[in-house]
């Protein structure tokens, strides 16, 4: 009865941990226009990921939708990096098709840019195929969380916490009844010392 009760809790320790590892998996949006992933009808998200060391820092946090341009939806990133703004947006193809597509810089429109995307018909940013720096491969290591990374961490852990809790309370339970071996043993031990 003892192994089992040990393998019960080991299995619900299993289950508990890839409980968690399942919440965490980034929410992205489902697939566009193409078959591409895009950012949808989100207003916040949040890029993580990067694996250039001086692009990452700066590309990576929180952005909320600020504007349009050329009929796209522009996002502005909530904290600025090193007192530097960071604007997502699309460029048409009115300078070459080259220089159209979606771009991460400081200004909508300016000739200083981090990362880009080629994707020219996803109605919103793309969450796939950046490139970081913008003249560099595709990095598949950039992730977009949509609903934004604070928000939806904060709501992953509460929904962690429930979960948790709801199986501390089963395995609680389980604590305060002892087997029947221990029962029997605390009866003999109280019959003894009458």
């Amino acid at each position: 009865q003892r192994q089992q009760q040990q393998q019960q809790q080991q299995q619900g320790w299993q289950q508990q941990q890839s409980w968690g590892r399942e919440q965490q998996q980034p929410q992205v949006a489902a697939a566009g226009a193409g078959g591409a992933q895009e950012v949808g009808q989100a207003q916040r998200f949040a890029i993580s990921g990067c694996k250039h060391d001086v692009v990452g820092p700066i590309i990576r946090g929180e952005y909320t939708l600020a504007g349009s341009n050329h009929e796209k939806p522009a996002y502005k990133k909530e904290a600025a990096s090193n007192g530097l703004v960071v604007m997502i947006y699309f460029w048409d193809e009115r300078d070459g098709a080259a220089s159209s597509g979606w771009w991460i810089g400081p200004q909508i429109g300016g000739n200083m840019v981090w990362g880009h995307n080629p994707n020219r018909t996803s109605a919103t940013p793309p969450t796939t195929g950046w490139q970081a720096p913008h003249s560099a491969p595709a990095d598949p290591s950039i992730v977009f969380t949509l609903g934004g990374g604070a928000a939806a961490q904060q709501q992953q852990m509460q929904q962690m916490q429930q979960g948790q809790q709801a199986q501390q309370g089963g395995w609680g339970q389980q604590a305060q009844q002892q087997p029947s071996w221990m029962q029997q043993q605390g009866q003999q031990a109280q019959q003894g010392q009458q």
